[in-house]
């Protein structure tokens, strides 16, 4: 059984397909290179870090 969803024309024409899957794989290699690039876990440690260092401050200023 189809879905109607997939039964609904876009009307894009050969330029906007185009722009659309150019814009697309673009997407999927600048996230890849993000990723692979960032330290997303040093940033999660650092800010782990920086939270008990607040912690740690607010407790002796009590």
């Amino acid at each position: 059984m189809t879905s109607p969803l997939f039964a609904i024309p876009l009307n894009m024409g050969t330029g906007t397909w185009i722009v659309t899957i150019i814009a697309g794989l673009s997407f999927v290699v600048m996230f890849g290179l993000a990723s692979a690039g960032g330290d997303y876990q040093g940033l999660i440690n650092t800010t782990l870090e920086n939270d008990a260092l607040a912690r740690e401050k607010r407790k002796y200023k009590k």
